[in-house]
C-alpha cells in the first residue's frame, strides 16, 4: 500500500511543479532582500498572488537550494506562472511576461504590443525585422519595395523576458514559422509544387510566395471556413487564362504598403499612413489609384512584394489547399462570412445584396 501511496504523492507534486497558476495573466513586481530563508520567500511570493500554497513552494526553495542563489531587488513575476517557473526566474533575475500574437497581426502590431509589455522598445525590434542579417537567413528579398521580414514572425503564445533583447524575440519567432513551413509543405506537396511553378523554380521564391498568399488569405477571411474559399479566388485571378490582368484588387494589401512606404520614409498620401499608427482599414479611391505603392494589387498584377501580415498555420494551409472552385470575386455579408461569385455580374449583384442596410 505504502508504494502506490508514494507514487501518487510523487504524481500529484510533479503535477504541481509544472502546472501554471490560475492567476489574471499579470506582472506583479516582487522585491526581494537576499539572502532570504525559503520560508519567509514563499510567503512574500504568497502574498504578492505569484504561488500558491507557500508551504510546498517553501520545500521547493530548500531542495533546489534556490535561496542561496537569490539577487537582491525588484523582479518582475507573472502571476501565472508554473512554480518550478517561478525558481528560474528567481535565479536568472529576471521577469517573464506572456505575449500572444494573434494571427494576422503586422510587425508594426508586433511591435507595440512588446513595448506595451516591457519587452523591448517597438523601433528596436521593427529594426531587427529590417536587418540585413535576417534578409538574408530568410531570403525575404522585395525587389522594387522596402524590405523586412514581414510574414516570418509567427502568430503564437510566447514566454518572453521583461527588457529583452528583441533579437532573440525576433529568432524564436522566425523559428516557429520555418517549422510551420516544413510542415505545410509536407502536408500539402501538390500545393506547393503550384506555388513552386509560380515562382519559376526558385524555392525561397516559392516560400516567400507562400507566405504572401496565405497573408492575403489571412486578412482578408472574416470567418475560419471561409479561407479555402478566398484562397481559391487569388489563386483563379493567378493562374486562370481568361481572367486578366491578374489583379488581386486586395485593400489589406494597399493598406500595408502604405505602413511599409511610411516607414521607409516615402509617405504615398494614405489616409492615415502612420507606420506607428496600425493597419488603417479605410480605403480612399486616392490610394486604390496609386501605383506608387508596390503593395497596391490594385495597379500592379500578381502577388505583393512581400506578405502583408503575419498569417497562421491554417492561412498557410488554405494558400497551399484552395477549395475546388472557379470563384473570382467576393464580398464580406453582414453575419461575416464571405460571399462568392464567379462573374462579375453576380458579384455586383451580391454587393448590391449584402452591402444594402439590414432592415
Amino acid at each position: 500500500m505504502m508504494v502506490p501511496l508514494a507514487l501518487a504523492l510523487v504524481g500529484a507534486a510533479t503535477w504541481w511543479l509544472i502546472t501554471p497558476r490560475a492567476g489574471r495573466h499579470v506582472i506583479v513586481r516582487v522585491t526581494v532582500p537576499a539572502p532570504e530563508g525559503a520560508w519567509a520567500l514563499a510567503h512574500r511570493l504568497a502574498d504578492a498572488q505569484v504561488v500558491d500554497h507557500p508551504a510546498l513552494f517553501a520545500g521547493l526553495v530548500w531542495l533546489t537550494g534556490a535561496h542561496d542563489g537569490l539577487r537582491a531587488g525588484m523582479v518582475p513575476l507573472r502571476d501565472d506562472l508554473a512554480p518550478r517557473t517561478v525558481i528560474r526566474v528567481l535565479l536568472q533575475g529576471g521577469g517573464l511576461v506572456r505575449v500572444t500574437v494573434p494571427e494576422g497581426f503586422t510587425r508594426f502590431d508586433i511591435a507595440r504590443r512588446l513595448e506595451s509589455l516591457g519587452v523591448c522598445e517597438a523601433q528596436e525590434f521593427l529594426a531587427r525585422t529590417e536587418s540585413p542579417a535576417w534578409l538574408a537567413e530568410t531570403r525575404a528579398s522585395a525587389e522594387g519595395a522596402p524590405a523586412s521580414i514581414e510574414g516570418w514572425l509567427a502568430p503564437d503564445t510566447y514566454d518572453l523576458p521583461l527588457d529583452g533583447d528583441p533579437e532573440t524575440v525576433v529568432r524564436r519567432m522566425v523559428a516557429v514559422t520555418q517549422r510551420r513551413l516544413e510542415q505545410a509543405r509536407g502536408a500539402h506537396p501538390e500545393g506547393m509544387a503550384r506555388l513552386r511553378a509560380l515562382a519559376h523554380g526558385d524555392d525561397a521564391a516559392a516560400a516567400r510566395a507562400l507566405l504572401t498568399l496565405a497573408s492575403i488569405v489571412e486578412r482578408e477571411t472574416g470567418a475560419p471556413d471561409d479561407r479555402a474559399r478566398v484562397s481559391a479566388v487569388f489563386w483563379n485571378r493567378l493562374t486562370l487564362p481568361t481572367f486578366t490582368p491578374r489583379l488581386l484588387q486586395s485593400d489589406p494589401t494597399v493598406v500595408y504598403g502604405c505602413l511599409a512606404m511610411a516607414r521607409a520614409g516615402a509617405g504615398l498620401g494614405c489616409a492615415g499612413d502612420d507606420s506607428d499608427a496600425g493597419a488603417r482599414r479605410t480605403i480612399t479611391a486616392a490610394m486604390l489609384d496609386d501605383a506608387r505603392n508596390p503593395w497596391n494589387t490594385y495597379r500592379h498584377e500578381g502577388l505583393p512584394p512581400t506578405p502583408v501580415c503575419n498569417p497562421g498555420a491554417r492561412a498557410l494551409d488554405a494558400a497551399l489547399a484552395p477549395a475546388a472552385t472557379r470563384d473570382l470575386y467576393f464580398v464580406a455579408g453582414r453575419d461575416g462570412r464571405s460571399v462568392f461569385a464567379e462573374t462579375l455580374d453576380a458579384h455586383r449583384r451580391n454587393v448590391r445584396a449584402w452591402l444594402r442596410p439590414a432592415p
